[in-house]
């Protein structure tokens, strides 16, 4: 964190708004990876975060805080939707972030992810661009010394978690659900995630 009060310090006002994000940026994905929700949520709260990174973080503080604060979690998924909806409807971030929030739902509140996922189909459908796999982030920081750029892969942006436990929940629902979508690419990422949910389990038992 004493990274943080050390860009603050910093006097050209470019090198320091991006130094702020990408140390913010970092310091919010390890908080996450080492389960440290109350930094990860201070960082959400006042770190210089974009929507998106915002909703993931907020989302996976969700999904830890379920199994000791319910209620929290519950808020803080509520929160990460609410976030998730500040980002621009035509924006691929969208259904990105409403598929972590689908996501963080499995574990928070399962009887809601088909509705949160339907909102992302519908969100992905106004989204140019948006292919429903190889999610991430991307951390960049440029002055004219140096430069950084460090790409974060995320699967819980992508289709093929969310529609791989759909599949083994309600074939047919899933199914269905997958065809809403209007581009050819996430509908192929959605399918093939429930064809892999029924056909991999009866090859494992078969072997």
């Amino acid at each position: 964190m004493r990274a943080r009060d050390f860009i603050s310090k910093v006097e050209d006002s470019e090198t320091r708004k991006q130094g702020q994000a990408y140390i913010d940026g970092t310091l919010a994905m390890y908080a996450v990876s080492k389960k440290l929700t109350e930094q990860a949520l201070e960082l959400a709260h006042k770190g210089d975060l974009t929507h998106i990174q915002k909703t993931w973080v907020l989302t996976q503080c969700a999904k830890i805080l379920a199994k000791t604060d319910r209620e929290k979690a519950l808020e803080t998924l509520e929160e990460a939707a609410t976030e998730a909806r500040r980002i621009e409807v035509s924006d691929p971030s969208l259904p990105q972030a409403l598929i972590a929030v689908a996501n963080a739902l499995k574990v928070v509140d399962a009887p809601r992810v088909w509705d949160a996922t339907f909102d992302a189909v519908k969100a992905a459908n106004s989204a140019e661009g948006f292919t429903g796999e190889d999610g991430g982030m991307v951390f960049k920081f440029q002055s004219k010394e140096q430069s950084s750029v460090r790409t974060n892969s995320v699967p819980e942006f992508d289709l093929e978690g969310i529609f791989r436990d759909l599949g083994e929940q309600d074939y047919d629902r899933a199914v269905e659900l997958a065809r809403g979508f209007q581009a050819e690419g996430p509908r192929a990422v959605a399918t093939i995630a429930i064809a892999r949910a029924i056909l991999e389990p009866k090859k494992a038992v078969k072997k």
